[in-house]
């Protein structure tokens, strides 16, 4: 008889001001963050002017298809850390930072707390010197951007591609020069356009997290 072991939950780091920490664990305020305001951060370590924004380089058989494309623009971002310790506090320039113990109930108990919340993603960010995605499509692509009698493209078909080559890695995609952070990044889709964060009280996540600071 095979003996049971309990599935490791996922453990990450959240960095914030004591301040909010203190709300946090006192009411379950949280802040969601969305791509957008990323490009309005102050300091270096949080600053991100192109985060959501990728070239897409489609190998065809006989084609290839470049495109400056975006996702996550529909999304609230909420920034971990899979590294707990005063040298990242210090580097982010907070005073305090907590820990979340189950990350993936986490996430489901503040989609519960968001209107229109259609669903998620989670994951590590991945480090790149470049913004580029790479994809082999094949045929695909040939089929996708021929022409018609009229020597026009069917430019929804090329759209669908372009939305396929955006692997949901797309939303984890980080330069290489913030993989110091080892940043895990939570994202909760929502039916329409996000320009601004949002501010939610989901006491239900509290039991999945712990102070440290």
């Amino acid at each position: 008889m095979l003996e049971e072991h309990p599935v490791k939950k996922l453990i990450v780091f959240r960095y914030l001001s004591q301040k909010h920490i203190d709300e946090f664990f006192e009411s379950g305020r949280l802040r969601l963050s969305a791509f957008s305001e990323f490009a309005k951060h102050k300091d270096e370590q949080r600053f991100d002017a192109q985060e959501g924004w990728l070239i897409v380089d489609i190998h065809g058989k006989g084609q290839r298809l470049m495109a400056r494309a975006g996702v996550g623009f529909d999304a609230y971002i909420l920034s971990t850390s899979l590294r707990g310790n005063a040298e990242l506090m210090n580097v982010f320039g907070t005073d305090g930072y907590f820990k979340i113990n189950d990350a993936d109930s986490f996430a489901v108990a503040v989609a519960d707390r968001i209107t229109s919340c259609a669903g998620g993603l989670a994951g590590s960010c991945i480090y790149a010197n470049e913004r580029e995605i790479h994809q082999r499509m094949g045929e695909l692509l040939d089929r996708a951007i021929e022409r018609n009698e009229q020597g026009k493209m069917n430019l929804m078909r090329v759209v669908q591609l372009i939305k396929v080559a955006l692997v949901p890695e797309a939303y984890f995609w980080k330069l290489l020069c913030h993989a110091h952070q080892q940043e895990f990044r939570f994202v909760w889709h929502v039916g329409h356009k996000v320009n601004e964060p949002l501010f939610i009280e989901c006491p239900e996540a509290l039991q999945f997290c712990e102070k440290v600071t």
